[in-house]
């Protein structure tokens, strides 16, 4: 079958997105109606994982850098927005930019030795960031600052649903919305900075970082702003957690839960916006569901008196399988299942029309004719 073609740009493109975009508002909106608050919780902390894990896609996939460190950027905006609105009584959408500066702060410091550093080696200065963090959490200086130490730092946000608002929505409804909707315009310039020329500067320094400087490409620069705004992306979904979560520990921020980014990045697509949605739902469900899972295997049921215990092992089996089958990730599998109905092509690759097709008739102009011939003496 012959997709359809729709050139980028064109009003039916847009017609397009205009109707995804308007569908995912729906759902949205849906969600909050729909479910119980057990539910919509998990959803919500969807919001906040995926927004991190959009960071992490930003200097892994889309230029190529090694990053371990991204649970302490998480961190960071948690425990921010947490000492700011539980200790000096801040708003909580007031503390949402001060985590995101000191996100970007510390990113940019750790994306300094990336100017010299590749590969493993800055995995390795990448790696100390985020193991050394929670300890930093436990130590007498930081328990001044209101971490809690190793206990945490419990937190609140008893936020109810105005009343102006009339859609029939729980008070955790109304967080969820207020997440979903920080976390669409973070999403919305994400994409817009992906598509201008910064994008295609990261997209040619991951590709080829020689080509790229001789193209003109600053890679100092490139790797630092990259870093910096990955960092800043995870600390803002550090903040959209604490509305998930009563308490904020160590133990919540530390380098499993990079090890979780990174999985997620993986499942979703690196290299890709939306991957990033797909990966904040395989952080929240699946271990959820592998869980359940376990406890329905009959065999496991025989060998053990607690099948739970082998979600992780089901879990390993499924992460092994898509990245066999689906190395590049689910979203750029939907995206090629799509292009088997409908192409998106830039408006340079679009088919060119037939010239007869195209151009309207127009009647050929009678020759003119010619003048008496005059013979010459």
């Amino acid at each position: 079958m012959t997709p359809r073609v729709i050139v980028e740009g064109s009003r039916r493109h847009r017609a397009w997105q205009g109707a995804g975009l308007l569908l995912a508002a729906l759902v949205v909106i849906a969600l909050p109606v729909l479910l119980d608050d057990f539910r919509l919780g998990q959803f919500a902390l969807v919001i906040a994982y995926s927004v991190a894990v959009l960071g992490l896609n930003l200097v892994s996939g889309f230029t190529g850098q090694v990053s371990l460190g991204h649970g302490a950027f998480f961190g960071i905006g948690a425990y921010t927005t947490a000492i700011l609105f539980t200790d000096h009584g801040w708003p909580y959408l007031a503390t949402l930019p001060v985590a995101a500066l000191l996100g970007l702060v510390l990113g940019f410091l750790v994306g300094m030795p990336a100017l010299r550093l590749h590969g493993l080696y800055l995995a390795v200065v990448t790696l100390a960031v985020g193991v050394a963090f929670p300890v930093l959490l436990t130590q007498p200086i930081a328990n001044k600052l209101g971490t809690g130490g190793v206990a945490g730092k419990t937190v609140f946000v008893n936020w109810t649903k105005p009343a102006w608002f009339t859609l029939d929505v729980s008070n955790l409804g109304w967080k969820y919305l207020v997440m979903a909707a920080v976390a669409a315009l973070l999403f919305w310039l994400a994409t817009g900075v992906l598509r201008s020329r910064v994008g295609r500067s990261l997209t040619a320094l991951r590709d080829n970082e020689t080509a790229a400087a001789v193209s003109g490409v600053w890679p100092a620069e490139v790797k630092t702003v990259a870093f910096a705004v990955s960092a800043m992306y995870g600390a803002l979904g550090g903040s959209l957690y604490v509305l998930t979560t009563p308490v904020v520990s160590p133990a919540g921020i530390g380098f499993a839960i990079t090890l979780l980014f990174i999985t997620a990045m993986v499942l979703g697509g690196a290299t890709t916006v939306a991957g990033a949605w797909i990966g904040g739902l395989a952080m929240v469900f699946l271990p959820y569901y592998t869980s359940q899972w376990a406890g329905q295997v009959g065999f496991l049921a025989s060998v053990t008196d607690q099948p739970g215990l082998f979600s992780n092992v089901i879990y390993g089996v499924i992460l092994i399988v898509f990245i066999y089958f689906l190395p590049q990730g689910l979203a750029p599998f939907f995206t090629k299942a799509r292009s088997r109905f409908v192409a998106i092509v830039p408006a340079a690759a679009a088919p060119a029309l037939p010239a007869a097709a195209e151009a309207p008739a127009v009647p050929a102009s009678p020759a003119p004719s010619p003048g008496p011939v005059q013979s010459g003496r």
